[in-house]
């Protein structure tokens, strides 16, 4: 990844990953309220594949963070 040794890079993508995070939160929670309203396969389909989205997502964030710690030693 290019943005081993650049922090400001990696907490860019940081705050980029977790913007991404509550967009998908947000279109879960009212996918959610669609599907108790109205029992659909797609709307099955699309809550997987946000769940699942959304676990990718917080596995990178992880990643992110503990990189740019490991980067940034406090002090």
């Amino acid at each position: 990844m290019g943005f081993e040794n650049d922090l400001e890079a990696l907490q860019i993508i940081i705050l980029e990953a977790e913007q991404r995070i509550k967009k998908l939160e947000k279109h879960k929670e009212s996918v959610t309220k669609e599907l108790e309203e109205s029992n659909s396969d797609a709307l099955t389909e699309t809550l997987r594949r946000l769940e699942r989205n959304l676990g990718d997502l917080h596995k990178k964030l992880a990643f992110l963070i503990s990189e740019r710690d490991s980067k940034n030693p406090k002090k």
